[in-house]
């Protein structure tokens, strides 16, 4: 097993969550638990058939740091 750098490619779901609405503030997306959770709602498919995201052990989601936003950007936008 591989430990955890600074550099890995892989995230908490909730700092990925968080960074994305940071960077487009345009969508009206707040930060937190909850808008995470129904944004999972709608697009959880998309997201991990695309490798976005990914549930680890204990049921703990991680997002890939450049797919995640970009995954994200074209299921809030109808892309």
């Amino acid at each position: 097993m591989q430990p955890a750098t600074a550099n890995s490619e892989w995230t908490t779901a909730a700092d990925a969550w968080a960074a994305f609405v940071n960077q487009h503030p345009e969508l009206g997306y707040r930060p937190g638990h909850w808008q995470f959770h129904n944004f999972l709602r709608n697009f959880r498919d998309r997201l991990r058939d695309q490798d976005a995201i990914r549930l680890a052990k204990g049921r703990h989601w991680i997002a890939h740091g450049v797919r995640f936003t970009e995954v994200a950007f074209a299921c809030a936008t109808g892309k």
